[in-house]
């Protein structure tokens, strides 16, 4: 069973994911820019039920009405990303103790993206959640 650990800056907030990844992307929305203070948040899905907090707990912020964000209150690193009603959790890619293991596979909100700020791929592009519009 495939099994990845990551955490925060700071070492204080640490996970677990006991499977392997549904997908990744970019996301280019503008919560996600002005949460992380980048142009775009590289991430990883996986089932939610394979994820566990194996440190201290995280800090939650409730970012719609539809999603809430968990980071630690300490050094102030996104971790990741729950949409109500997903059997899906979204990691922050970076945070992940090798992110080199999960290159992205598509851009999400594309609309939101910041006209300054290229990739150089030919991944597929979305309109907003893209193919996890119904997910």
């Amino acid at each position: 069973m495939a099994s990845y650990e990551g955490g925060c800056l700071c070492g204080k907030v640490r996970f677990r994911v006991a499977a392997a990844p549904i997908d990744s992307g970019y996301c280019h929305c503008r919560m996600c820019q002005r949460n992380s203070g980048a142009p775009v948040v590289a991430w990883t899905t996986f089932p939610a039920v394979s994820f566990s907090w194996t440190g201290s707990s995280p800090a939650t912020y409730v970012s719609s009405p539809e999603a809430r964000r968990e980071f630690c209150s300490d050094c102030g690193s996104y971790l990741v990303f729950w949409r109500e009603g997903s059997s899906e959790v979204s990691v922050n890619t970076a945070s992940l103790d090798d992110p080199a293991a999960f290159p992205p596979r598509m851009h999400i909100f594309t609309e939101s993206r910041i006209p300054w700020f290229r990739t150089q791929d030919d991944l597929p592009q979305h309109v907003g959640y893209g193919p996890f519009s119904s997910a």
